[in-house]
């Protein structure tokens, strides 16, 4: 008979493997040979949790838990199950049982702090027990790490470099910590600061790609686009897919006047908006959509915005399909029409967009933002895609002819820049409307005020072969 540890690795190497269906049948398996072990349950519930069963997930925990499993780990698995679920406070419980086993434990500090955060948007709340853990380990680099990024996503960014230098110097200037004090001090305008920072992380560790990606985001903050552009482009060589790296190549030529920008910020060629489809069980993709509507209202469970992503005043759903709602699942057929017809006006070319299309696509991401008044999106891009879109399911009502509030923009890069880069396309919502375009380009949205909150769902491809 096979051991147990040798099923266990088999099983691993199937969900390292992305083979997530068969993984979990072998940890199945698994348990079926051994149901009492609490081992054997973490790593079944665990594996359910990676696939989006969260209900499973969360009983699948809690047996492990029953069998006597002292892991935070475990705590961790139920807590983002839960979370998945909407039971935000029963979650927050499974965080902190997770920290009082591990307190150093930074992974879990850090969901605990965001899950506070978007409950509350209370920043106290939110670091209170980040502080309490510092204060018996005043020495952890993590757990100060873990604060200063708390209190850069809580809009405190002069807090986040105070606390990531104090977090630097007791690293003894360990260069992914200077990586991370330079992104503070570019957050906070503190850009020679953030060159210097970035320049000592690149002296120590010149092949690291997140310490060059800091480094060339620090050359353009300070107006040096042509020494940029020497980084970027070694990295865009190493990295081709890579949609950050094409961003930020694509900001150092607009910096310099180069043409080869416009080749692929072609906004008549490659921004489009669509309607969305209308779904099996609905009578026209209008009905669709006001349900839609209805359904995210009820799943929007958050007060403001998580950690480390685009959204400002407003929540964040993630992972629709995951979510047990039918209307929430057929959103893949909904975008189904709007990125069909997107790809085949698209056609081929040699740019970093056409080149990729086989005439197909693969959804492998979706979610909903909810905005309230003041909301916005800064400018970002989507490094891991190669399509990315926004459908429009509510909004402000312009004011007037040249109010462009809620409206979605293009152009302007989410990093400083000297000079600094305006918005240079812009495109006004429409109920049920899916704007589609490169998850390359630099997108963001124009706050707006009013009762009125604005909704979305947000989704991205990967390039496939048409079927």
């Amino acid at each position: 008979m096979v051991s147990l540890n040798e099923l266990n690795r088999q099983a691993n190497e199937l969900k390292a493997a992305g083979r997530v269906d068969e993984a979990i049948s072998a940890f199945r398996a698994i348990v079926d040979q051994a149901p009492e072990n609490p081992i054997v349950l973490h790593n079944l519930a665990g594996a359910l949790g990676d696939a989006g069963r969260n209900k499973e997930a969360i009983d699948w925990a809690n047996r492990a838990i029953k069998a006597g499993i002292k892991a935070a780990e475990t705590r961790l698995v139920l807590a983002r199950a839960l979370i998945a679920e909407n039971r935000a406070e029963e979650s927050r419980k499974a965080f902190r049982a997770a920290i009082e086993i591990q307190p150093l434990n930074f992974e879990a500090q850090k969901e605990y702090a965001q899950l506070v955060w978007m409950m509350t948007g209370d920043m106290a709340m939110t670091v209170s027990l980040l502080d309490r853990s510092i204060a018996a380990a005043p020495n952890s680099v993590e757990l100060r790490m873990v604060r200063a990024q708390t209190l850069g996503y809580c809009g405190d960014a002069r807090g986040e470099y105070a606390e990531m230098q104090t977090a630097l110097k007791l690293s003894a200037g360990h260069p992914h910590v200077e990586m991370s004090a330079a992104n503070s001090a570019i957050a906070c305008d503190e850009f020679i600061s953030g060159l210097r920072h970035a320049r000592a992380a690149f002296e120590k560790a010149p092949q690291d790609p997140m310490i060059r990606n800091v480094l060339v985001r620090a050359l353009l903050a300070v107006g040096e686009p042509a020494e940029a552009l020497r980084v970027i482009s070694r990295l865009r060589a190493e990295f081709p897919l890579d949609q950050g790296y094409i961003a930020l190549q694509a900001s150092a030529w607009r910096m310099l006047g180069d043409d080869r920008y416009f080749e692929v910020y072609d906004y008549d060629r490659f921004v489009a908006a669509f309607p969305l489809a209308c779904p099996r069980g609905w009578k026209s993709a209008e009905a669709y959509v006001d349900d839609l509507i209805d359904a995210l209202d009820r799943h929007h469970q958050f007060k403001t915005h998580p950690f480390g992503q685009s959204v400002r005043h407003g929540s964040q759903l993630p992972s629709l399909t995951s979510i047990d709602d039918p209307v929430l699942k057929a959103v893949g057929e909904a975008v189904r029409g709007p990125v069909t017809s997107y790809i085949e006006r698209l056609g081929v070319g040699s740019d970093p967009l056409r080149i990729r299309n086989r005439g197909g696509y693969k959804l492998f991401s979706i979610w909903s933002i909810r905005l309230a008044s003041s909301g916005y999106h800064v400018n970002h891009v989507h490094p891991q895609g190669w399509l990315s879109s926004a459908s429009h399911l509510r909004f402000p009502e312009p004011r007037n002819a040249s109010d462009k509030s809620g409206w979605l923009t293009f152009g302007e890069p989410g990093i400083p820049t000297a000079p600094k880069l305006e918005a240079e396309h812009f495109v006004q919502p429409r109920k049920g409307v899916m704007a589609v375009f490169p998850s390359y380009m630099w997108h963001g949205t124009v706050p707006f005020s009013g009762p009125t909150t604005r909704l979305t769902i947000a989704a991205d491809s990967a390039p496939a072969a048409a079927t």
